[in-house]
């Protein structure tokens, strides 16, 4: 199957679906028993959208987000045993980003596994982005109900593992600036604001709060203004690190924040293509 990257559209026969359905066994190395989580997690709703039967991958996508987080958790939570709740949290979602799970899936090839429906035909790679990050939680998910657990974890080990790194459990030494590189990104800037002294004089605390166009992102306290402002800004990271997308933002929030630490992609996959790896 050629791998141009394209959104593979219109009224597919039974022989393609059939064909997709191979392909993407062998990629995931399984053999599913029931056909039709595979096809579905392969679905893009615009299918159904052309008077299509059948599901398309947003529920799988919804199991599939908790198992790979679920995997992905534990695996860091046993390979480091001395890193702390807040590092490992670092960990799992800056691998469980949007942007980290698009890319893995782009190398694997699986755009051109992904059944879209007409109204895709002529978007290039439009929407592709966040397809591909969703067929990937979604065939994790198909795997988790078709063999349980130990097949997703292979999948997902396979795939994922090799990226696993404790320099994402890194606190950014300077989480001001971080946190601008982060919002400046996405043409935004973090603005600082006093909303509290308490103490004496000589024992002063600052409260201080960080929100962008009008957004709080995260509130801090210190003995001076300038240490106040750093544990906002931490806190104010460690929002934009959250799955939630609350305020505009999203998981690819984390994947910012792990370039902007490491200095490097956000994901830098090594993923093994033999099945018998990650077993």
């Amino acid at each position: 199957m050629a791998k141009g990257n394209k959104p593979q559209t219109g009224r597919m026969s039974s022989s393609e679906v059939a064909l997709r359905v191979e392909a993407a066994e062998k990629l995931v190395c399984h053999s599913f028993s029931d056909k039709r989580l595979i096809v579905a997690a392969l679905t893009h709703p615009s299918v159904l959208e052309d008077g299509h039967d059948g599901f398309s991958y947003e529920r799988l996508e919804f199991l599939g987000d908790s198992v790979v987080g679920l995997i992905i958790a534990e695996e860091a939570f046993k390979r480091y045993p001395d890193i702390d709740e807040g590092g490992l949290t670092r960990i799992k979602i800056a691998l469980v980003s949007g942007a980290c799970l698009s890319m893995v899936s782009e190398k694997l090839g699986v755009a051109d596994l992904i059944l879209f429906g007409g109204s895709e035909t002529g978007t290039g790679r439009r929407g592709l982005h966040s397809a591909l990050e969703n067929v990937y939680e979604s065939i994790t998910a198909a795997l988790y109900l078709d063999g349980g657990m130990p097949v997703a974890r292979r999948w997902v080990m396979r795939t994922l593992g090799p990226s696993i790194s404790d320099e994402y459990a890194k606190v950014p030494e300077s989480p001001k600036s971080t946190l601008q590189e982060v919002l400046q990104a996405q043409r935004m800037e973090p603005e600082y604001e006093v909303v509290g002294e308490a103490g004496p004089p000589h024992d002063r605390t600052f409260f201080v709060q960080v929100s962008v166009e009008g957004a709080l992102l995260g509130t801090g306290s210190g003995r001076s203004k300038k240490d106040a402002e750093a544990a906002a800004a931490l806190e104010a990271i460690e929002h934009l690190q959250g799955e939630s997308a609350r305020d505009g933002f999203g998981r690819d929030g984390a994947a910012a924040f792990a370039a902007a630490v490491r200095g490097d992609d956000a994901c830098p996959t090594g993923m093994e293509a033999d099945c018998e790896k990650g077993r």
